[in-house]
């Protein structure tokens, strides 16, 4: 979907959020100014190495972290207008959930240990679609065949920790779709499970394009960006660096981090047998140096990316720039 067709689902305003590491002291930032926009049908792909400020975003969004020691320090988060950061908690636990879903990274902490799988989906059926108990079970039934869940009679009477990781996971993915929400957020959906599992979950996460349900997928993974998204926005050191349609970012990388992930993808006809890497490591949260963040691991870099903040420069493509005093223009090799 192109943006500027229809009103964005959700806004996200120059998002900064930060941890004060003993309650008291100076707040250490974690994102610095995120912005973007999520619309209808589509799926947005978030990436970037572990530590980037991703998932501190997506939990950022629903006030999932506690605070203390998180902070938000500035920004807004508009859905439908009202914005999630300032919204009554109240008001927010009927859009946590309902209207707005969420997959996180491990279901073993975002499932009940104590309670049946069926009930826990009954639970959220009841509790944001306002139907019984027949119908409430009947739901969660549907919507475990829907993800792919074996033997869905017996497992709906199983305890999380009696199921497979990529079963828990199906799961998670079956609670936070049952609601129908207009908005899922997909933290890392497939840590530490097996390949063939990342496949089947990538592929429902791929039907769900099929539908209204908008999506923001966080993962650290340029081949699944490809698989799944319509658009990208790559982040480092908690900054957005590179946005744009998939395929454009992919075509025509602008920012040497973007081409770095992408160089680093694992190719079939590759014939050496080592990856090309990107060389040093990102700065830690408190630590970012001045100017551009990644201008010393970036090969490009010029006395000029240090001394100040780079502005967005326009690349190839609707929409698509980059945050680069000396962005790439020519298409990735």
């Amino acid at each position: 979907m192109t943006e500027g067709l229809a009103q964005p689902l959700l806004e996200v305003r120059d998002l900064a959020v930060g941890f004060r590491r003993d309650g008291t002291g100076p707040v250490v930032r974690a994102v610095d100014g995120v912005s973007f926009t999520l619309h209808a049908g589509e799926t947005l792909g978030l990436v970037g190495e572990s530590g980037c400020g991703k998932s501190v975003t997506a939990l950022s969004l629903l006030r999932l972290l506690p605070s203390p020691p998180s902070v938000r320090e500035a920004g807004e988060a508009l859905w439908r207008g009202c914005d999630l950061l300032s919204m009554p908690v109240e008001e927010l636990r009927r859009v946590r959930g309902g209207k707005i879903g969420m997959v996180f990274q491990e279901p073993m902490s975002a499932l009940s240990p104590l309670h049946r799988i069926g009930d826990q989906l009954a639970e959220a059926a009841r509790l944001h679609l306002d139907v019984g108990k027949r119908e409430a079970r009947a739901l969660a039934l549907d919507w475990l065949r829907k993800v792919g869940l074996p033997d869905v009679e017996q497992k709906m009477d199983d305890l999380p920790h009696q199921l497979s990781g990529g079963m828990r996971q199906r799961v998670m993915l079956a609670m936070a779709m049952l609601p129908e929400p207009e908005i899922l957020l997909a933290d890392e959906p497939t840590t530490a499970l097996d390949v063939t599992v990342q496949a089947q979950v990538f592929d429902l996460l791929a039907r769900l394009r099929g539908g209204r349900t908008a999506v923001l997928l966080i993962t650290h993974d340029m081949g699944v960006v490809w698989e799944v998204c319509d658009r990208v926005h790559v982040m480092y050191a908690g900054r957005i660096v590179e946005r744009g349609r998939r395929k454009d970012v992919f075509a025509r990388p602008a920012h040497p981090y973007t081409r770095g992930l992408l160089a680093a993808m694992p190719r079939l006809h590759r014939r050496t047998g080592r990856l090309p890497d990107i060389p040093g490591h990102p700065p830690a949260p408190g630590e970012w140096p001045s100017g551009c963040r990644f201008a010393p691991r970036c090969p490009r870099a010029t006395d000029a990316c240090r001394a100040a903040a780079p502005d967005w420069r326009t690349a190839a493509g609707e929409g698509h720039d980059a945050a680069c005093i000396h962005p790439h223009e020519e298409p990735q090799p």
